[in-house]
């Protein structure tokens, strides 16, 4: 199977995804407006993996990673406010990491942001979905780490 024929049965998974969606989910149907988003993220990853522009990966990885927590808010209501508003901040870390992934020779120095993002994300996923007690000691552990990282700058920098 070639890599064309693998990407046209993926849109063809996508489409029949979409269409079992607003055929037994009807707050779906109610929500095309979705399409106008996944249409041009499905196009910008289709364009990046045949052709030499692999620069589409990372608005196409966005859109994606949008169009998907907009695709689960419309699935799941309140799945934003219940803390997926943090894979917002996810959403550059995906298209930068395919765009990693899909150049060569790879630099290893685009997976700095990503790396940094996704922890930032799961971090507040985690922490929006844990008890308040448990983010008071998440908050106590940052304090803390924090105290130390400044106090052992401050003395390395004194003592010279």
């Amino acid at each position: 199977m070639g890599r064309e024929s693998i990407l046209k049965t993926v849109i063809g998974a996508v489409m029949v995804i979409f269409g079992l969606l607003i055929i037994f989910v009807p707050s779906f149907g109610l929500n095309l407006w979705l399409l106008f988003i996944w249409l041009p993220a499905i196009f910008m990853e289709y364009k990046a993996f045949v052709s030499e522009d692999k620069g589409l990966f990372v608005p196409g990885g966005i859109l994606s990673m949008v169009s998907l927590i907009l695709t689960l808010n419309v699935i799941f209501p309140a799945f934003i406010s219940n803390g997926g508003w943090a894979l917002f901040i996810m959403a550059p870390a995906i298209g930068l990491f395919q765009l990693y992934a899909g150049t060569t020779p790879r630099n290893s120095a685009l997976l700095v942001a990503p790396s940094i993002l996704t922890a930032i994300s799961v971090f507040f996923v985690l922490l929006t979905n844990m008890p308040s007690i448990l983010g008071i000691f998440v908050g106590i552990a940052l304090f803390v780490v924090g105290g130390i990282i400044i106090y052992t700058n401050l003395r390395t920098s004194l003592k010279r």
